[in-house]
């Protein structure tokens, strides 16, 4: 879950960075036992379903539970906790059925959501990953009767949410499209990655960023009195920018629009190239087992070249750390 800064690093964040292994790495006996137990705790959870949204209600960034957002509803499980790094991964890998059960208690979290907001006015965020949605739902979600926190660039997916919406009895529906750039996002997403333990794989996040706008502009035709837009562009220098309603959706339509694979090649080049220029900031060296599990998701052809990088990278580190210099 999102890490406050008031609580104390756990247990996993104390390993020192560049002896972290990420789940693909292990033993498939070892992954094997961790997809077990996930599976048995997300099992739990969705069999004490109305428990298990209290508890979900009570953690820190949930807005007493009126915020939906499944990365965050992950943290309920005890061996994801345990290192979320390698719990995360465990949940995406096909072998394993923890995300079923997680999806079942997501949809009871919505409807909770839903019937607790009373009919209020409800926001839906949306965009590629590490676009500054989670800060926008906490900053804002307060002013709502419940608060949406995904990617939600399927178009049906979104069409039935508002469905759902409607239905609950909540009119009036808000809907913010946070828009960065691939390169901006790839940084927040590997800083992000320390504090929470959990990156989003480079093909999942270009697949993402190119289709939200898309996604977005195809909601026109629902602008009125009952949905309002809005494109809040997040920029590397300087104050962002907010339109809202036509202007929005004037504002999309004249951005720039690339097509996923471009979006892949601009997100693994900017990947590479923090892994060929380490720099000497502390605040910008990334956990190993995160950086090895991003190498998966380049091209076949970029792997062998990021997985010298990364060994050579962390070899640096190791270095420094056995010479007496604290590393990052």
């Amino acid at each position: 879950m999102p890490l406050l800064p008031s609580q104390q690093p756990v247990a996993w964040q104390h390993v020192a960075w560049h002896e972290r292994r990420s789940y693909w790495e292990l033993a498939e006996e070892s992954r094997r036992d961790l997809r077990e137990a996930l599976e048995r705790e997300a099992a739990g959870l969705a069999r004490h379903a109305d428990r298990s949204l209290e508890d979900f209600a009570n953690l820190p960034g949930t807005l007493g539970g009126q915020l939906v957002n499944g990365d965050v509803l992950a943290t309920l499980l005890p061996s994801l906790r345990r290192n979320p790094t390698q719990g995360y991964e465990a949940l995406g890998d096909p072998a394993g059925r923890a995300a079923v059960h997680l999806n079942a208690l997501g949809k009871r979290l919505r409807d909770r959501a839903l019937a607790h907001a009373r009919g209020e006015a409800v926001i839906i965020f949306m965009g590629g990953q590490a676009t500054g949605k989670t800060t926008g739902a906490l900053a804002l979600g307060p002013s709502f009767g419940a608060v949406f926190d995904a990617p939600h660039t399927d178009p049906e997916g979104v069409a039935f949410l508002l469905g759902r919406i409607r239905r609950a009895g909540c009119r009036e529906v808000h809907l913010a499209y946070t828009d960065r750039d691939p390169e901006g996002s790839l940084k927040a997403m590997l800083a992000r990655s320390e504090r929470e333990g959990r990156y989003v794989p480079l093909d999942r996040m270009a697949r993402a960023h190119a289709w939200a706008p898309f996604t977005f502009l195809g909601l026109a035709p629902r602008v009125g009195r009952n949905l309002r837009l809005y494109h809040v562009r997040v920029e590397e220098k300087g104050p962002g920018r907010m339109t809202e309603g036509r202007e929005a959706l004037a504002s999309v339509r004249a951005r720039p629009k690339v097509v996923e694979s471009v979006v892949a090649y601009r997100l693994q080049t900017a990947y590479l190239s923090l892994l060929r220029n380490p720099t000497h900031d502390r605040q910008a060296w990334y956990p190993r087992d995160v950086l090895a599990g991003l190498n998966r998701t380049l091209d076949a052809w970029r792997r062998s070249e990021a997985d010298h990088l990364l060994r050579r990278f962390f070899g640096a580190v190791a270095q420094r750390s056995a010479e007496g210099d604290s590393g990052p």
